[in-house]
């Protein structure tokens, strides 16, 4: 209420009270003066001052009672005033505590992206506040919030959940068809977006990059993906009162990284920027993995154990940046070929599948060359 509606409201009840004693007053002058020029004509009696005592004393209690109705309207009318008054102060609370804790949501996720050097972004933070906390609002602040997830319900902590649960259950395949890995793929990404952030860092090759969304998910170092994700997650449950995921402990098997690295469907997502030739070199690792002479072992031993290394995580793989280190793999792989290939037949399959390799090793020398 403002100061003149007050203002107002008080010069209202002045002139109310100004009325009740106006009219208690006036009722009573009219009282005494129809008493004293009617009455003693009626009872013949000019002293009858025990009547003019029982009239006083009704008028008294007659103004008594208006006094005492005045009073508990005035009481009626202040306890409501004092309702609205702690109901205007309870909503201007509500309204500090809502931006008090979307604040404090903000400074949370501040410190998420500086514990990865600002390498993450999240576009829409009060978005994702109010997707955390959906009741949330000027009016009401829940500090608690369950994850809910139903045909029926379904927010986004109970969304993550399920997404989480789902991820954590796949990561134990051994077996991959083409159509799972890009379904993997798939997921990751979804859950990336569904967390509210993307990858603001370096690109760097092997990284997934759907349109102008970076995922940040490197398939030669998921873990570190996941591992991120797990992070932010748990930042969420804990703002939101819940216990931290209990999952994703098992790190990523060769099954998972193989997977997503065969996927042909998922390549136009990857990044093969700066290292010349590492999708054919990439190929080549499972394709030297297939060549087993009779009694299974490898044609080109020492060829797929470079390969395998190569290929262990990101920073792996950036080897390849040194060109004397790529050529040196590339050298051995060749060699080796020359000296296996005498031992097969011209018809047996495996030689003309060797002297492929060897050709594909070849253009990566050629791609080399041109950089």
């Amino acid at each position: 209420m403002t100061l003149s509606e007050r203002a107002k409201e008080a010069s209202l009840w002045a002139w109310v009270a100004s009325g009740v004693l106006l009219i208690s007053a006036g009722g009573g002058i009219t009282l005494f003066a129809v008493y004293g020029h009617y009455f003693p004509e009626l009872s013949g009696v000019r002293d009858d001052w025990n009547v003019f005592g029982a009239v006083l004393g009704g008028f008294g209690s007659c103004v008594g009672a208006g006094a005492t109705l005045a009073t508990l309207l005035f009481l009626a009318h202040q306890n409501r005033k004092q309702q609205e008054f702690i109901e205007l102060q309870t909503k201007a609370q509500n309204f500090e505590q809502f931006l008090t804790h979307q604040r404090v949501f903000g400074e949370r996720i501040e410190q998420v992206r500086a514990r990865y050097d600002h390498k993450i972004k999240f576009p829409e933070v009060e978005t994702l506040y109010l997707g955390l906390f959906p009741n949330n609002g000027p009016a009401n602040v829940d500090l608690v919030v369950k994850p809910e997830h139903s045909e029926s319900d379904e927010n986004l902590l109970g969304k993550l959940k399920a997404q989480f649960e789902r991820l954590d259950s796949l990561l134990m395949k051994t077996e991959w068809s083409e159509a799972e890995a890009y379904g993997l793929a798939t997921n990751l990404s979804d859950l990336v977006s569904d967390l509210g952030f993307e990858w603001v860092g370096e690109q760097t090759d092997g990284d997934i990059v759907k349109g102008h969304f970076h995922t940040g998910i490197n398939i030669y170092s998921l873990h570190e993906a996941l591992r991120r994700m797990k992070q932010v997650y748990d930042v969420y449950l804990r703002f939101s009162g819940n216990p931290e995921f209990d999952g994703l402990n098992q790190g990523v098997t060769r099954f998972v990284s193989e997977a997503l690295m065969r996927c042909r469907r998922l390549r136009r997502h990857v990044v093969y920027n700066k290292i010349p030739g590492l999708s054919t070199l990439q190929d080549l690792l499972f394709e030297v993995d297939a060549l087993r002479d009779d009694s299974s072992n490898w044609l080109l031993p020492e060829t797929y154990r470079m390969l395998q290394a190569t290929f262990e995580s990101r920073e792996d793989v950036a080897r390849l940046n040194d060109v004397n280190h790529y050529v040196y793999i590339l050298g051995h792989a060749t060699q080796e070929i020359r000296f296996t290939l005498p031992k097969l037949g011209e018809h047996d399959p495996r030689h003309a599948r060797l002297e492929a390799c060897r050709e594909s090793f070849y253009a990566i020398f050629g791609d080399i060359r041109q950089t």
